[in-house]
């Protein structure tokens, strides 16, 4: 029953966030310094419903997070450092955090949100994303992540050089932080072995 709730949430966000999505261009790099900017270009990354109730984190200059707005719907939104924004609910902030600490992701299903599209990356490793190989960029999407996520993973394309990035694919196969990215809006992307 579990899953087929988690199955269902995950459509309806889907199909909401394709509803919602408009044919913008793709985030800059820029993280904002300002926190008026800084919110606006978080607000690109969810629906109004999720990102106007959510915990909104901007970085500090030493490294720190301030909450810049204080949520009551379990999303935290942020930006990460290669300026791409994004909301994630608990179960991703979880799974986000145990990897950052080199540990095994919890048995859980996440959710994050990236309506804005992203910046690009390897498929590999994302640590190698300034060498541009397997890179891929993803327009608007959401992502299924967590340890049990995996299971929803097997029918969906695992390659390195993704050769659709407007389909579901799973990103960084075979890696502990492997999750599904559900494109929500078809547009012009990048992907291969190359930039």
């Amino acid at each position: 029953m579990n899953k087929l709730y988690a199955l269902a949430s995950v459509g309806f966000c889907v199909a909401s966030a394709a509803l919602i999505t408009s044919a913008s261009a793709l985030p800059t790099e820029e993280v904002p310094k300002t926190e008026p900017e800084y919110i606006a270009k978080v607000k690109t990354a969810a629906p109004p419903s999720v990102v106007n109730n959510a915990t909104i984190t901007m970085p500090q200059p030493d490294g720190s997070s301030k909450t810049v707005q204080t949520g009551s719907n379990g999303f935290t939104c942020f930006i990460d450092k290669y300026g791409t924004p994004e909301c994630d609910d608990q179960n991703a902030m979880e799974w986000r955090k145990a990897l950052q600490a080199n540990q095994a992701p919890p048995n859980k299903i996440g959710l994050i949100f990236m309506l804005a599209g992203d910046t690009g990356t390897s498929n590999h490793d994302f640590t190698e994303r300034h060498t541009h190989q397997h890179w891929v960029q993803t327009g608007p999407h959401v992502m299924i992540v967590g340890g049990a996520a995996h299971e929803m993973l097997g029918p969906y394309p695992r390659d390195l050089d993704v050769k659709d990035a407007t389909q579901p694919f799973v990103m960084f196969p075979g890696k502990p932080n492997e999750h599904l990215m559900i494109p929500v809006h078809s547009q012009e992307l990048t992907t291969g072995s190359a930039r």
